[in-house]
């Protein structure tokens, strides 16, 4: 499974109720006469069923992060909607997102909720009925373990967008089943999440023996989510002995950083020993190519002329203030921003290739890597009671002397001076790979930074300069689901 591959001979059928429903079949197994009727029983009777299944879930990931035609991914929310990120081209209401200025009937976010219940749907149907097959027992409980994962990362993702959001754990069988789920106590969706983890930790292999099965779930990726959902519950003793034991365990064993920068986002490069998880694509008219490199182009100059140049997600000019600030010498700068001399945009370098057509290139969406790794630890060990500011200090150095910057000095960090350097890190390195807003979230920093950015650049929707309050910390529920489910509730402000 080097990359998600087409299932043929399968269909994915959503309900009307457009979220939750989602299931398998046969084409021979459907009557038409009857567009809604679930009639997938039969399919899911061997390994080989069972293993579609599973790289179905892997292929929803696509639509999750980013798939052209499809879902725009994980990346308005998280980098759009933040200090790094502005949009030239509005496209599908990512414009309304910079500006703080969206609705309830905002159709990507309607995409993004269709896309992270239709992966958690792919995943449920394995959980339930992957026991009853006979098979390989240690494939199968590695299968079982991979979509748990994958169900957690949608969560999370959810969670982190929404709040309360509607927790299914189990394959729905009607359409009136989907309408008994209103939206569940975000503490109950991550219970859920790492109960998930913990499950699928054991379970799953440090690698695969096979590079046909890169990309796969690996107890690596379980280990590092489930400490960066420690982290944003502020749990950081929880969070500091998960990624002290993953340090323990894998530093440059299993995973290392990237002696040069730029060598981590090569399509030549892709799951390189700083990869943890990635979202895995590849070009050819299969129908599983990235988007991103349409996506985010200024010209089509950049996407050697192939499709289109969406220019969705262009860079701000605080993200390129921040780098200047920062030195000459930080490396990342070049290796991530380029500028667009004719408009005067700056764009990401991360996904660049040339397409094979519009919105299929090889570039994977980077879920974790090492260099997050090293970088929550800092941050869990600086939130400790009693902020162990000496050894968080080595770490973000594994960093800066990485991208060519002189390390900070233990004894003139405070706790709230480090937390700040931890944050401006994690921006400069991790810059446009859907991080930065969540990050803010997680430390309660949206707010001040958002309206100190928006004040500084007077940045303004029409007259009056944009100001965020706390209602923006959460996305709308979508009003068309809403509207289809009656028990669904609303978030405060929409």
């Amino acid at each position: 499974m080097q990359r998600y591959k087409l299932i043929t001979g399968i269909c994915f059928i959503l309900l009307p109720a457009q979220l939750f429903i989602l299931t398998s079949c046969k084409k021979s197994f459907i009557d038409i006469s009857d567009p809604t009727r679930i009639a997938s029983a039969d399919y899911y009777g061997d390994s080989i069923s069972i293993a579609a299944a599973v790289n179905a879930a892997y292929s929803g990931l696509q639509d999750m992060y980013g798939r052209s035609g499809s879902s725009r991914g994980i990346w308005p929310f998280a980098e759009v909607a933040s200090d790094n990120s502005t949009s030239v081209s509005d496209g599908v209401g990512v414009g309304e997102i910079e500006l703080f200025t969206y609705t309830s009937a905002n159709p990507l976010i309607q995409g993004s909720w269709i896309a992270v219940y239709k992966c958690v749907s792919r995943c449920n149907v394995v959980l339930a009925r992957a026991p009853a097959v006979t098979m390989n027992a240690a494939v199968k409980n590695r299968y079982l373990a991979e979509v748990k994962f994958i169900r957690a990362l949608s969560y999370f993702n959810a969670v982190r967008i929404w709040g309360d959001v509607p927790l299914v754990t189990k394959e729905i069988q009607t359409v009136q089943e989907a309408y008994t789920y209103g939206r569940a106590n975000k503490d109950s969706v991550y219970a859920q999440i790492i109960q998930d983890l913990t499950d699928a930790e054991t379970v799953l292999p440090v690698k695969y023996a096979s590079t046909t099965d890169m990309g796969r779930v690996t107890q690596g990726a379980v280990k590092g989510l489930l400490a960066k959902v420690y982290l944003t519950q502020k749990n950081y003793t929880a969070a500091a002995g998960k990624l002290n034991e993953f340090i323990t365990l894998y530093d440059n064993i299993t995973y290392s950083l990237q002696p040069g920068y730029a060598n981590i986002f090569t399509t030549t490069n892709e799951m390189n020993a700083e990869i943890i998880f990635a979202v895995r694509y590849t070009k050819g008219g299969l129908g599983i190519g990235s988007p991103f490199t349409n996506y985010f182009a200024p010209n089509s100059s950049v996407t050697g002329g192939v499709g289109n140049a969406g220019q969705y997600n262009t860079v701000r000019k605080d993200l390129v203030d921040t780098f200047v600030a920062n030195g000459a010498a930080d490396t990342r700068y070049a290796a991530s921003i380029s500028l667009y001399a004719a408009t005067g945009a700056y764009y990401t370098k991360k996904y660049t290739d040339v397409p094979a057509g519009d919105g299929d290139a090889d570039c994977d969406w980077i879920v974790l890597r090492y260099a997050d790794v090293l970088l929550m630890y800092a941050e869990a060990l600086n939130e400790q009671s009693g902020s162990n500011v000496t050894a968080a200090v080595t770490y973000v150095n594994r960093i800066r002397t990485r991208a060519g910057l002189t390390g900070l000095t233990a004894v003139t960090q405070t706790q709230e001076s480090l937390r700040l350097a931890i944050e401006r890190e994690r921006r400069l390195e991790l810059n446009l790979e859907g991080h930065r807003w969540f990050d803010l979230l997680r430390t309660d920093r949206a707010i001040t930074v958002m309206n100190n950015h928006f004040t500084k650049y007077q940045i303004k929707n029409g007259t009056v300069v944009v100001q965020i309050d706390a209602h923006n910390l959460l996305f709308p529920v979508p009003l068309s689901e809403i509207n289809t489910n009656p028990v669904l509730t609303q978030n405060t402000g929409y």
